[in-house]
């Protein structure tokens, strides 16, 4: 099996940078297929069979971490790792040498070309609002679940005032498939596809340290890695910020994905939601496996967590293995054990004396699908045990995409958790939850309209998508009420929503993204956006926009 994945170019100068700048990438090649990897200035990238491999070679012959790639800017060059069999033009390699363009590297039966020309200019390009920025989160995740690639959503806030400036400089920089967007002032985020985490992170650092901003706080999420859904890469990456943030700054990765929203749903009772709680109370009471089946984001994994805090073996571990980032044999050797030999090691077996939660099983491919039933048949099964999916699993059975002995064996009994939509009594509720998660010094009021919008919506995201709006919502008020313009700009869209709210709500994400553009220059924001200064105000005011900090203000 081949994976590919692509770093990013250029060298993360200041706004204006791509013009003129010299590129180098590394054209590689096995059988029938091909892919380019661009060199990211001043940073090994690894060569090798490994997972975490930058340019990821999984074949006979190809150690796990074989070979490295570097550029400085001016210059490549390759470097064989302890004595591995490298060859550069047909001559052996021993030790680091340096690459003309078009010299070609023999790794096995890979052949990695590498070239350097000029970046193209990137003229008239520019950053996304956050409601575009999380649609394209979403089509990039539809994407790369084709092909097990990784995708990087990074969320990062810097001084006051210098949100601008890096927001340019990654334009700059940025390849042209990356992603830049004005989450709120002075925070932006990013989306970098076809990325391993360790590229992402040397491209984050090299931005900030040529920007000289090296204090900003950085929070970072991977797919399928941290998440498997937009709104749950999106969490984790603001988790991870939130981490970042109480650090004093760095980059900062999940410690474990959103396993339970801090408001979470059983919290707010519902006659639904008591059903399921009677329901997976009894499962946790008999000890037999358990089935969540609902869509995602929708609160299976606290009704998960339930199951264990209500069991015999409350006080052993919780281990959640995301089964949707079971992509290569590597991984699911890890989760399940090896395909011949000793499974005592694998993840699994760390829960046990406790709960084994199997997440979104449907998402497994079918050699996880044997090697987890192999693990059932060879393990301890010393734990109790969640599964949960999305999908039509009896379905997938009859179509032999999913094992009908594994359903069997992880569907004892089944239980279905209601959408968000279905006990909209309980989206106010989990709102000011969430609001007060994050203000906690008063009380988070929310205005008539904010409601009104909130209970015409269908949340389709379920309670990660209600969680992250609030988040958002709550940044943007900066202190005072939250306003219908605070939220997302599509609630109520297609479900019977006002045409004024939305216009509002693209229009508010317009100005704060001008702000945010323009160092918070009311005068150069209002010029942008075509409108007078006084007009700005006005509407800063409307929509209960944060007015400038202290410094910033025009004079």
């Amino acid at each position: 099996m081949l994976n590919s994945s692509q770093s990013q170019g250029g060298n993360g100068s200041d706004s204006g940078a791509g013009t003129g700048e010299l590129r180098a990438f590394v054209a590689t090649r096995l059988g029938g297929h091909s892919w380019v990897v661009d060199l990211v200035p001043n940073y090994e990238m690894k060569v090798g069979s490994a997972a975490e491999a930058d340019i990821r070679v999984d074949v006979d012959g190809v150690r796990p971490h074989h070979a490295t790639i570097a550029w400085n800017g001016e210059q490549v060059s390759v470097t064989p790792i302890d004595g591995a069999p490298v060859q550069l033009n047909g001559e052996d390699l021993s030790d680091r040498t340096v690459i003309d363009p078009g010299d070609e590297i023999r790794i096995a039966p890979a052949t990695l070309v590498v070239n350097v020309t000029l970046a193209p200019a990137r003229m008239g390009r520019r950053s996304l609002t956050h409601a575009e920025f999380a649609e394209r989160v979403t089509e990039e995740l539809a994407r790369a679940s084709r092909s097990g690639r990784h995708t990087c959503v990074v969320m990062l806030k810097s001084r006051s005032g210098d949100g601008s400036r890096l927001a340019s400089a990654a334009l700059g920089s940025f390849r042209d498939g990356d992603v830049v967007g004005t989450y709120a002032h002075d925070e932006i985020e990013f989306l970098l596809p076809d990325t391993p985490p360790s590229v992402a992170q040397a491209v984050v650092e090299r931005l900030l340290e040529t920007s000289g901003l090296q204090q900003s706080a950085v929070g970072m999420a991977v797919s399928p890695d941290d998440g498997d859904t937009a709104e749950r890469v999106m969490r984790g990456a603001r988790d991870a910020l939130a981490m970042a943030l109480t650090q004093g700054g760095g980059i900062c990765r999940p410690t474990e994905s959103s396993d339970v929203p801090a408001a979470s749903p059983g919290t707010i009772h519902t006659d639904a939601t008591r059903t399921v709680v009677d329901e997976v109370t009894a499962a946790a009471a008999e000890g037999e496996p358990l089935l969540l089946v609902g869509e995602p984001s929708s609160g299976k994994r606290f009704y998960a967590r339930l199951f264990h805090e209500r069991g015999e073996r409350a006080s052993g571990p919780f281990v959640l293995i995301q089964c949707a980032g079971l992509v290569d044999q590597e991984a699911i050797s890890k989760a399940f054990g090896p395909e011949t030999g000793d499974v005592a090691d694998c993840e699994a077996e760390g829960a046990q004396g406790g709960t084994l939660v199997l997440d979104e099983l449907g998402d497994l491919p079918m050699p996880g699908q044997r090697r987890l039933l192999r693990l059932f048949e060879e393990g301890s099964e010393d734990y109790n045990l969640v599964s949960t999916t999305h999908r039509d699993l009896p379905a997938l059975c009859q179509v032999g995409v999913f094992t009908r002995e594994l359903y069997d064996k992880i569907a004892a009994r089944r239980v279905t958790v209601p959408a968000l939509r279905m006990r909209a009594e309980s989206i106010v509720p989990l709102a000011q939850n969430f609001a007060a998660q994050y203000k906690s010094d008063k009380p988070v009021k929310l205005s008539a309209g904010a409601i009104d919008k909130m209970r015409s919506y269908s949340w389709p995201g379920n309670v990660l998508e209600l969680q992250n709006a609030m988040e958002r919502a709550v940044t943007l008020a900066d202190g005072g009420e939250i306003l219908a313009e605070h939220l997302p700009g599509d609630l109520g869209d297609g479900d019977g929503g006002r045409l004024r709210e939305h216009v509002g709500a693209v229009e508010r994400d317009a100005i704060i993204k001008a702000l945010a553009d323009n160092n918070y220059n009311q005068t150069h924001a209002a010029k942008i956006l075509g409108i007078s200064r006084r007009a700005l105000i006005y509407k800063m005011e409307k929509y209960g926009l944060k007015p400038p900090p202290a410094g910033k203000k025009d004079e």
